[in-house]
């Protein structure tokens, strides 16, 4: 798969208690972190009146930033999880139990557009809709993941198709596996996702291996051997193979908006330590916010 470069999300802090909300154009003031602030206004250099308003969180210098306009986007607040989650969760996201594992650069993915999948001629009617059934069934439970069938290729960014069609991913280099695209900000755009039917006979073998590439597709998830037997998370292999809670929660966590999106690992440890370390002075939340 591509390595591409980091997306840097800019982390403002504030003094803030409501949920989730929309911002359309707002001009405030605000605080942000020293790399941060320097990263962004590079042709702003700080002044001593600026050194004068500077705030200490959680060991990092906080530098006032006045007339600040918000792009439109959301503004959501960190989203809790324990450490047993936390590390099953950086296991699948960030591949830590897989290829590079001690690699702090190791970044998440996710789809920011709606998946839209086309099957080639070769897949039956049965085998798309009990596929489509399952997919819609994650959608309906993700409020910022939309999945629907396409008729068209050219209408798609999600093919699946059988060993022996038309080779719409001529980079995939096994006969069941898959092909993930994404753009600099870690957000996957396209997918190629392939099946041999030789090799998987019947409609059940099928359907399992449907599955199973798909859940992964969904982040670029590595599979753990963490996880019980019948989870599609899991490295190994069972017949009762299902959509488990842990799975969803996982699958749920990894599209929530109260997470920095397309961070690298080391980036994302920072963020849960620092944001753990604000929840326990209660006059002061971490927020994330996300650009429309």
């Amino acid at each position: 798969m591509k390595k591409l470069a980091l997306f840097i999300t800019f982390l403002v802090f504030a003094i803030q208690t409501q949920a989730q909300h929309t911002i359309t154009k707002q001009v405030t003031k605000t605080y942000m972190s020293l790399k941060s602030y320097k990263l962004k206004y590079k042709d702003k250099p700080l002044t001593k009146t600026d050194s004068l308003n500077f705030r200490f969180h959680n060991n990092d210098t906080l530098v006032l930033v006045t007339n600040y306009e918000l792009p439109k986007g959301v503004s959501v607040p960190y989203e809790y999880k324990d450490s047993t989650f936390l590390s099953l969760y950086k296991k699948v996201a960030f591949r830590t139990n897989g290829v590079d594992s001690t690699d702090k650069k190791q970044t998440m993915r996710y789809w920011k557009e709606p998946i839209k999948i086309y099957f080639s001629n070769s897949v039956s009617k049965k085998t798309k809709k009990s596929f489509m059934s399952f997919a819609e069934t994650i959608a309906n439970k993700v409020d910022s993941l939309s999945i629907s069938e396409v008729k068209k290729v050219e209408e798609s960014n999600y093919v699946i198709y059988y060993l022996g069609d038309y080779d719409y991913e001529p980079r995939l280099t096994n006969q069941n596996d898959y092909y993930l695209s994404w753009n600099k900000k870690q957000q996957i755009y396209k997918c190629g996702l392939r099946i041999d039917t030789k090799a998987l006979f019947n409609e059940s073998l099928i359907q399992y291996k449907l599955r199973e590439l798909f859940i992964g597709t969904l982040g670029h998830f590595y599979l753990s051997n963490d996880f019980s037997c019948d989870s599609y998370l899991s490295n190994c292999y069972s017949k009762n193979k299902k959509l488990t809670p842990l799975d969803m929660e996982i699958i749920k966590y990894h599209y929530s908006y109260g997470i920095c999106k397309g961070s690298n690992l080391e980036a994302f440890e920072k963020q849960h330590e620092r944001a753990k370390k604000s929840l326990k002075n209660e006059n002061s939340k971490m927020r994330f916010f996300h650009e429309f």
